[in-house]
C-alpha cells in the first residue's frame, strides 16, 4: 500500500454535493422537502457503518449568515437526514456546521470543524480522511493531515489529492478495499 493510503478510522464527509444533491448556485437547502439523497450515497453510508468506520459531517451553512433558514430548520433538516439514513443500516455519529459567511475558524478551508471534532470525540485526525466536492473540502483535510478524496466533476482545476471519484459510493469502496489491497 502506498504511503498515506491506509483504511481511516474516521470519515469527514461534506453534505452538500457528496450526501444530497446541491442547491443551483446561490441557493440553499432551507426545508426537509428539498434535500435529495444523491444516488448511492445511502448505500454508502451503510457500507461504511458495515466496515466500522466512523462517519462526520462536516458542512458549511451560509445560509444561515445570510438569514434564508435558521438554525431551527438547519437541525430540523439533519434529524430527518439523519433519521433515512439510520433506516437504512447507516450511521452519522456527529454532525458540524459553520454558520458564518467567512471570517472565522470553522468555516471551510479552515479545519475547525475537523479539529472540533477530533477534539470533542477523541480520534486522531491522521487517522482520517475527507470526502468532499469541492477545494475547500481538500484544503481543510490537508490542513490537518487528512486523506483527501474527491468526488465528482464540478472543479474545473482540482487539486492534488489522494483519489477521486466519480460520487460517494465509489469513494467508500475505495477507501474499505485498502485494507483488504495491503
Amino acid at each position: 500500500m502506498a504511503e498515506g493510503q491506509f483504511r481511516p478510522d474516521t470519515v469527514f464527509l461534506d453534505r452538500d454535493g457528496v450526501i444530497n444533491r446541491k442547491a443551483p448556485e446561490g441557493s440553499y437547502v432551507t426545508r426537509w422537502e428539498e434535500f435529495e439523497f444523491l444516488p448511492g450515497s445511502l448505500d454508502a453510508l451503510r457500507e461504511l457503518a458495515e466496515a466500522g468506520i466512523g462517519v462526520i459531517v462536516v458542512t458549511n451553512q451560509r445560509g444561515i449568515a445570510r438569514g434564508r433558514l435558521s438554525e431551527a430548520d438547519l437541525a430540523g433538516i439533519h434529524a430527518r437526514m439523519l433519521a433515512a439514513v439510520d433506516s437504512t443500516g447507516g450511521r452519522i455519529a456527529a454532525i458540524y456546521h459553520c454558520p458564518h459567511e467567512g471570517g472565522c475558524h470553522c468555516r471551510k478551508p479552515a479545519p475547525g470543524m475537523l479539529r472540533r471534532a477530533a477534539a470533542e470525540l477523541g480520534f486522531e485526525l491522521e487517522r482520517t480522511a475527507m470526502i468532499g466536492d469541492r477545494t475547500h473540502d481538500m484544503e481543510a483535510a490537508a490542513a490537518v493531515g487528512a486523506m483527501q478524496v474527491l468526488v465528482g466533476d464540478e472543479e474545473r482545476d482540482p487539486p492534488p489529492v489522494t483519489h477521486a471519484a466519480p460520487d460517494l459510493l465509489a469513494a467508500t469502496r475505495w477507501l474499505t478495499g485498502l485494507a483488504a489491497r495491503g
